[in-house]
């Protein structure tokens, strides 16, 4: 429901109006109500006035508080796409991590072997680890999900900053997962992305890309 039709709906109600009733005060039509309570149309100019005067509704703040939320709501908006909440993003890496962690590191823990121990010592292994598993993921499900696993669970995407084109090559995965996870040694992307307006970690300026909702495109509800 629109803000405005929000806010008449519930006025009425409060009043102990039925719709009716406010029809017949205002001198609009029922249907004309309804279709506004039910957000298929929005009131303007004489109606709005009209409906205000019965309701006892300021319109200047009504319309304040209509132009208010817009713009939060497009603030958020890039291409059409809604950007991932920074708790969103934050959810799907923390579930990719888990994820990763139990289908791949505690068994290399369990099974490397001496060579690998012999060639590599344990903090190099550590700091290797992450940006060459970012590579290979990277390549692999950014041209299967758009994205990496997280995203792909909690249905989000990745898309190009410049253009608002899917960022679904397998190089451009594998180059943006391996400084995710570069950086993510450094804890510098969980950093940036508490102060960046568009939720970005400095992978994605790097890279130019936007995390953004999957399905989420075009429509500001309320």
């Amino acid at each position: 429901m629109s803000i405005i039709g929000k806010k008449i709906s519930e006025t009425r109600k409060s009043k102990g109006l039925t719709q009716e009733e406010l029809a017949e005060l205002s001198k609009v039509n029922l249907r004309t109500i309804q279709r506004i309570e039910n957000n298929e149309s929005e009131p303007r100019g004489k109606t709005l006035i009209l409906i205000c005067e019965v309701l006892d509704i300021n319109i200047e703040d009504l319309i304040n508080s209509k132009k208010i939320i817009e713009d939060n709501i497009n603030s958020n908006l890039v291409y059409g796409f809604r950007l991932a909440s920074k708790g969103k993003r934050f959810l799907a890496n923390l579930v990719e991590s888990f994820i990763y962690f139990i289908t791949i590191l505690i068994p290399y823990r369990i099974y490397k072997t001496p060579s690998l121990k012999e060639l590599l010592n344990e903090n190099s292994i550590d700091f290797v680890f992450a940006p060459v598993l970012g590579l290979i993921v990277g390549a692999i499900f950014y041209p299967m999900f758009i994205g990496n696993l997280g995203h792909r669970i909690f249905g989000l995407k990745v898309i190009s900053s410049e253009t608002g084109d899917d960022y679904k090559k397998a190089e451009e995965g594998a180059i943006r997962e391996l400084l995710k996870g570069v950086l993510s040694f450094f804890l510098i992307p969980i950093i940036w992305i508490l102060w960046d307006d568009k939720n970005q970690n400095l992978y994605d300026k790097l890279t130019k890309t936007y995390v953004v909702e999957k399905n989420d495109k075009g429509t500001i509800t309320y």
